[in-house]
């Protein structure tokens, strides 16, 4: 009994992870799309296209977030705070406010969120000695 329990528990901690990390994709492209349509903002096709290499990353990411759930939301973050950073390095401090800072932080928060569902998700797999 005590087993079946644990691993509901596990499948919904597990599916939680995955649905956030392909949250994350779809806002990555969502959001970005919309300031692609946008006529006077400075964003290209090639930055489009940058975030949609990362938002195949976050698919990637969800899809083997299975076997370890809170390493891979670790790595998303470090993806998404670091891409934020070169932008910020990159770009003018104008433009970021608009169109990167207030996206980026949803992802993020979003992410973080996140973090004790998935780091649950490791300790149960643990207890029942799932590899």
């Amino acid at each position: 009994m005590y087993r079946t329990q644990e691993t509901i528990q596990l499948n919904k901690r597990l599916r939680k992870t995955r649905n956030i990390l392909l949250i994350c994709a779809l806002a990555f492209v969502g959001r970005r799309r919309r300031f692609w349509i946008m006529p006077e903002t400075s964003f290209t096709t090639k930055d489009f296209l940058v975030y949609l290499g990362l938002a195949a990353v976050m698919i990637l990411l969800s899809m083997y977030s299975n076997k370890q759930p809170f390493s891979l939301l670790v790595s998303a973050l470090v993806i998404c705070v670091g891409f934020w950073g070169f932008e910020i390095f990159l770009n003018n401090i104008n433009e970021l406010v608009i169109e990167t800072s207030i996206h980026k932080l949803f992802i993020v928060s979003i992410l973080v969120w996140c973090f004790h569902s998935s780091r649950e998700a490791e300790i149960i797999r643990k207890e029942l000695h799932f590899s």
